[in-house]
């Protein structure tokens, strides 16, 4: 019976394993509690950050927006503008007036002077300072 006695789990050998247990337990609740209160402050955090990403990206989408229809807006004034210019352009040159066949002789006087004197000499009721010519040029 001797051998069989030391194999025998006692009632204080059981009592001081359970009080062991019961300390491990106690640490493991305590550090898994300080770990939940991390994670909780963690995702806080992350929550705060996520809160500031969205209002940010919000803030930006909407000035995105405000963007492209300024960018619209400025290409409708820029269309406009274009159309503009074109029928300004057009509406010069209906007062221009194109005259061929001036002889090479006219070089030896200025250009303008010449033109003068030809449009007095084509339209008789004008009087001769009454001819405004804003500008002449040869052509070719």
């Amino acid at each position: 019976m001797g051998e069989e006695d030391t194999n025998l789990v006692t009632k204080a050998f059981m009592a001081q394993l359970f009080g062991v247990l019961r300390e491990d337990l106690a640490t493991l609740r305590q550090e898994l509690a300080t770990t939940i209160k991390e994670l909780k402050g963690e995702v806080m955090e992350l929550g705060q950050w996520v809160d500031t990403v969205e209002r940010t990206y919000d803030t930006q989408e909407e000035e995105l927006d405000h963007h492209r229809q300024e960018i619209i807006a400025v290409q409708e004034r820029n269309r406009d503008i274009q159309y503009t210019l074109e029928d300004l352009e057009n509406r010069s040159r209906r007062s221009n007036i194109h005259i061929r066949g001036v002889p090479a002789q006219a070089s030896t006087v200025p250009l303008e002077n010449f033109m003068i004197r030809l449009f007095w000499q084509v339209a008789l009721g004008l009087k001769y300072q009454e001819i405004i010519l804003e500008h002449t040029h040869r052509t070719g």
